[in-house]
């Protein structure tokens, strides 16, 4: 109720790729003063169809738009084949 949330899942067939995707979009992350960027961590289901999932967490304020500081973060990473970047604004649950 005070703050918005954006969680990332990065995930791949490959845990050593799917893992350096995650710690690079981590580096790459937006640097501000009102946002805090988690992880990344496994996911609470680390292994989900075959693909292994990382987390990354995003709090901000909530009179910020996370989808405008979001979306370039994202659309700048370049991850390996086969690695894809979920995001989800203001995640219902964390499973």
């Amino acid at each position: 109720p005070f703050g918005r949330l954006a969680a990332l899942v990065v995930s791949g067939p490959n845990e050593a790729a799917a893992r350096a995707a995650a710690v690079d979009l981590a580096r790459r992350a937006p640097r501000a003063p009102d946002l805090l960027v988690l992880g990344p961590a496994p996911a609470p289901l680390a292994l989900v169809r075959g693909r292994y999932r990382f987390r990354l967490l995003v709090r901000g304020p909530r009179a910020r738009a996370l989808n405008a500081v979001v979306a370039p973060w994202v659309a700048a990473a370049r991850p390996p084949p086969g690695v894809r970047i979920q995001v989800d604004i203001d995640p219902y649950d964390f499973l």
